[in-house]
């Protein structure tokens, strides 16, 4: 969390920090604590996303409300990083007829003809992550396993006759790139932290890094979902559960490789997560969210044909994009970063 007490565009302000209040005083928001006094303190209006990622956060309704006021989504996180709740201001962009579209894509096919071009798109940003350090290292090995996922995604073409048949089918593309993906990534990341494989319930702290980052990461396309009008509780491929958000679900995956590299490159710079009773502490956890903000604001989107933006921005605009798609207005194109 920004320490200075007063900040410029903060845009999305995440509290990881125990024993905090968050107050709002006009159109001003405070942070403060007993110990340390204020935090914090900048114009509402320069805040689009809070995130309370600690059970000591206190926040009374009325803040809430001014900030909701302001156009402000507040999001609830738990000690792992998931999502277990929000509050947002109620949107209004076309959210009718893209919902109804939505539904409708659900069942004639053009959801799941979206849903493999975000896996495709996975796929590829997984193939161009492990390409850069290739050509960093020069490990021939690495070579071997970006050539095998590239040619992975290229065989994802919807030509099955019935939609669960197109669906095994991703779902089993998407575990062989993920076999070839996740060795050449633990060959990157130093032998001592124990990080052989992905395993979303593993105990060492490379894993639980990455469970904390897709975390924040979640809360950062649930909301671009919600704001382009789309349901996030109708997903394409992901299974319908009461209460899952399988769109949110679907539309991480292309996004999946901005925590991917930001873990990758904090830990090859030498740093560690530490833990403290089976969980990442608070300096472990503020350091992830410091570093995967960088990486969304700071690394340059480049778009064949569009003016170049941040990863942040291009999130939402593939949100918009896929709204788009679904109500008939133009092709869908997910998001492949430019290796």
């Amino acid at each position: 969390m920004p320490t200075p007490r007063s900040v410029p565009q903060v845009k999305q302000l995440i509290i990881t920090k125990y024993g905090v209040s968050v107050k709002t005083r006009k159109a001003t928001i405070i942070i403060e604590s007993k110990k340390e006094g204020k935090i914090l303190e900048t114009p509402v209006s320069n805040i689009e996303q809070l995130i309370i990622a600690s059970s000591g956060v206190s926040i009374t309704s009325k803040t809430i409300r001014n900030l909701i006021d302001h156009g402000v989504d507040i999001v609830f996180l738990d000690n792992r990083g998931n999502p277990t709740g929000r509050i947002y201001p109620v949107y209004i962009n076309k959210t009718v007829e893209t919902r109804r579209k939505q539904y409708e894509a659900s069942h004639n096919g053009k959801g799941l003809e979206a849903a493999a071009e975000i896996i495709k798109a996975k796929i590829l940003n997984q193939a161009g992550l492990i390409k850069r350090y290739y050509y960093y290292t020069g490990n021939t090995a690495l070579k071997q396993a970006y050539t095998e996922i590239a040619q992975i995604a290229g065989k994802i073409i919807l030509n099955t006759p019935s939609q669960h048949e197109a669906k095994q089918k991703l779902i089993t593309l998407e575990a062989e790139a993920a076999r070839a993906y996740w060795p050449a990534y633990a060959s990157l990341i130093p032998s001592e932290l124990g990080f052989n494989n992905r395993d979303q319930d593993g105990e060492d702290p490379v894993n639980k890094s990455l469970n904390y980052l897709y975390g924040i990461l979640y809360s950062e396309c649930w909301r671009a979902v919600v704001l382009a009008g789309l349901d996030p509780y109708l997903g394409f491929l992901h299974t319908d559960r009461s209460g899952n958000p399988t769109l949110v679900f679907d539309f991480i995956e292309q996004w999946r490789f901005t925590a991917d590299m930001t873990l990758l490159a904090m830990l090859r710079h030498g740093w560690k997560p530490t833990q403290i009773n089976g969980l990442l502490d608070y300096e472990t956890r503020s350091k992830l969210v410091e570093n995967l903000s960088k990486t969304l604001d700071e690394t340059r989107a480049n778009t064949p044909g569009e003016t170049p933006t941040t990863l942040r921005q291009a999130l939402k605009k593939t949100a918009f994009k896929l709204a788009a798609y679904l109500r008939g207005e133009e092709p869908f194109k997910p998001y492949i970063h430019s290796w």
